[in-house]
């Protein structure tokens, strides 16, 4: 299986994972969580300045022939640390380039940490970004009451009575 996950998250973020996985690994190896004969690659957001730079989990425990017996645990683990991650963060963020603020859009395959989301919601001039030299900016996205109503208003699209 091979798969990811990028977050955003500050150290207190950081710290209250780490102490969820530590419970679910044999152990955490620098930026590795150990299970049996494979690993889960963390790589923690990092804060440079006033930015915010996107973190991630990956698994790559190979396929069958692989012969690593542990794959069906780690990829269990995997899981069980990803779908942690999508219960207590927040998963309502706007992507853009720079220069193309207009074209703002929804994603919605990153999360971002409760502590970082007050983060961002308290602190000035702070940006999130994909990785450091990246144009890719993160924003939290506004709430559909203030991009409009959702009731068609052309013709062809007028309701049936």
């Amino acid at each position: 299986m091979k798969a990811e996950l990028q977050f955003l998250m500050t150290t207190t973020d950081t710290d209250a994972f780490l102490a969820f996985a530590k419970d679910h690994v044999d152990s955490i190896e620098a930026e590795h969580f150990v299970i049996g004969d494979c690993e889960i690659l963390f790589t923690p957001s990092r804060l440079i300045d006033n930015t915010l730079i996107v973190g991630s989990i990956m698994i790559n425990s190979g396929g069958i022939d692989d012969g690593l017996k542990d794959q069906t645990r780690a990829n269990n683990t995997y899981r069980s640390l990803r779908n942690w991650i999508k219960k207590n963060y927040y998963s309502r963020l706007s992507t853009w380039t720079v220069g193309n603020e207009a074209k703002m859009g929804r994603t919605r395959n990153h999360w971002l940490g409760p502590d970082a989301k007050q983060w961002k919601e308290t602190t000035e001039n702070t940006e999130m970004r994909l990785s450091e030299g990246s144009q890719v900016m993160f924003d939290i996205a506004p709430e559909f009451a203030s991009m409009g109503g959702i009731e068609p208003t052309d013709e062809k699209f007028k309701p049936r009575n």
